[in-house]
């Protein structure tokens, strides 16, 4: 094998190997929902699907330009080859196909671009056709490492999940159609390209891409925003739906108050009735039973002390320790009491996790103009902010806690010493 074979060896395979890296990059990085496979085999196997998934793509694009001979057959099957490994193996969402549909005519572009600036120094150096080619790979491989580069920046910083609702339809458009005029410009622009050179094509493309890119930026934008409000009317109903809760819970525990009250003079009735002593015993025990049926007065507050009870009540006497007598919260709307104390009672609860060693303390005092509570817990875990260890919970909880803080001016800090977790909530007066 002579030295000139060689070289056209290793740069065949830089002009694969760089194709073919540089698609699956971006599509690694995007998030993964649905393919999160338990168990080493499940693993295994995945891996092989993807390796011979590009090892697939490697090939097709070998084989489809040389046999079909058709550009515009190539970039179809290749787009549609290249949205199917990473909507089956990877992400599995429909934003993840418009970013990927974005990168295929980014990548289609950047080929054009480096075949029209190989074929300018080729005319304008006179260099060989050998070493035109290999002009041809370098520019095409640069190039398509930078676009790698660009695309791995947006995907990891604005990667926004698609709502069902959401209609994409009309942005994946967008690539597939600039992908379609680049390549109707190139075949029938003899004439153009004759009266003022090739150079204009490179003019061409790089306004197409800035076109994608301002619109896939806009995109951005629009889902951003419907996102948030999504997320902004599920917050919304969940504390309609939490504060309806207690209002019934209330409403209840007012019903049985008064059955409480009323068994309470029988029992009394029966007691001066009957002076058995063998009877005593059995009154006590009912009058236990009625005390476990009534409400434990923690705060002045009404819609905090029914949260309270409804909380605490799988909580043994003594790991309870609630302070909260003489702090006045009445300036907080019921609805924000149920989102700021139900969340964070969940939390400490959730914490606990069934152990008889559990202890929480609920203080709250007076400083000055200031309203201070602190909510104190022992866990056993690690607290790592904006992470949630609960299986499908969507980590909100003390988002809406804060959002619900801030509307009074208030402060909310959070921190662990040991096995100690707290959480300070501080309110001007």
């Amino acid at each position: 094998m002579t030295m000139q074979m060689m070289v056209e060896i290793l740069f065949f395979l830089l002009d694969i190997v760089s194709l073919t890296l540089c698609s699956w990059y971006p599509v690694s990085l995007m998030p993964s929902k649905s393919l999160n496979q338990p168990g080493l085999r499940n693993l295994r196997r995945l891996r092989i699907l993807r390796a011979a998934a590009w090892l697939g793509y490697a090939a097709l694009t070998v084989l489809i330009p040389n046999l079909g001979r058709n550009d515009l057959l190539t970039i179809a099957v290749l787009s549609v080859y290249y949205v199917w490994i990473g909507y089956l193996l990877y992400h599995r969402d429909k934003v993840g196909i418009l970013y990927q549909f974005g990168f295929m005519f980014l990548m289609y572009a950047t080929q054009m671009i480096s075949i029209v600036a190989g074929s300018e120094l080729y005319v304008m150096f006179g260099l060989e056709y050998i070493t035109y080619l290999y002009v041809k790979i370098l520019l095409k491989a640069g190039l398509l490492l930078i676009v790698t580069f660009v695309f791995r920046i947006l995907i990891q910083r604005r990667f926004v999940s698609a709502q069902p609702w959401f209609k994409l339809r009309g942005m994946i458009l967008v690539p597939i159609i600039s992908m379609i005029l680049i390549f109707w410009f190139t075949v029938s622009s003899d004439v153009f390209f004759i009266r003022f050179g090739f150079g204009w094509l490179i003019v061409y493309c790089a306004l197409v891409l800035v076109i994608n890119l301002y619109c896939l930026y806009f995109w951005y934008d629009v889902s951003k925003v419907q996102e948030l409000k999504y997320k902004l009317e599920l917050t919304r109903q969940q504390n309609e739906l939490t504060h309806q809760f207690y209002a019934d819970l209330e409403e209840n525990y007012a019903k049985s108050r008064k059955i409480i009250h009323d068994i309470r003079n029988h029992l009394q009735m029966l007691e001066q009735s009957q002076k058995y002593a063998e009877m005593q015993g059995y009154f006590e025990d009912v009058h236990q039973m009625l005390n476990a049926l009534g409400i434990t007065y923690y705060t002045d507050n009404r819609m905090l002390n029914i949260i309270l009870n409804d909380k605490l009540k799988s909580l043994r006497h003594e790991q309870v320790t609630c302070q909260l007598r003489g702090v006045s919260l009445d300036f907080l709307s019921e609805m924000d009491t149920t989102t700021i104390f139900a969340n964070l009672l969940d939390n400490a609860l959730e914490a606990a996790g069934g152990t008889k060693d559990f202890k929480l303390q609920i203080e709250g005092e007076q400083i000055q103009d200031f309203c201070v509570i602190k909510l104190s817990n022992t866990t056993g875990g690690t607290y790592v902010p904006g992470l949630s260890e609960k299986a499908g919970h969507e980590g909100i909880g003390l988002e809406n806690v804060q959002n619900a803080v801030e509307k009074y001016h208030g402060t909310l800090q959070t921190g662990q010493k040991g096995q100690i977790f707290s959480v300070t909530l501080m309110f001007p007066k």
